[in-house]
């Protein structure tokens, strides 16, 4: 009974607000039953064209996301394994090389350009740091 109550409290609460509107909708239910009709039907198919793209919106999204994660899976490896810390292996799938630690090679690719500016190109200026 509170639940019929609060519903009937309401609609007078709204027609107190918006005399007008209600006016316009008795009117129309009234002398043209047929234009509130077509206006509840735009207001209808208005409302589920809205939620039908919020729909879509949120599929996309979904399969945007579903395809950036299977491209990190192919681009790291095997696939997540936390016990290894992540994404595929440490070293990307190759085994970590023997060698000292902290040792730097350096490999020269095989096409790399030249040096496009000559040698002779340039000052030599010399000079000495002084203390103020």
């Amino acid at each position: 009974m509170n639940f019929l109550m609060a519903i009937i409290d309401s609609v007078v609460g709204f027609v107190r607000r918006n005399p007008f509107t209600t006016f316009i909708i008795l009117f129309l239910a009234i002398a043209a039953p047929a234009v509130l009709k077509g206006i509840a039907l735009l207001i209808l198919y208005f409302l589920m064209g809205l939620i039908l793209l919020i729909l879509v919106l949120v599929l996309a999204f979904r399969w945007r996301l579903y395809r950036a994660r299977k491209q990190m899976e192919e681009q790291f490896g095997e696939g997540f394994d936390p016990r290894q810390g992540g994404f595929g292996s440490a070293f990307g799938g190759e085994e970590p090389r023997a060698g000292r630690e902290g040792e730097v090679r350096v490999h020269k690719t095989p096409g790399a350009p030249e040096k496009r500016v000559s040698k002779d190109v340039g000052d030599y200026i010399d000079f000495e740091e002084e203390k103020n």
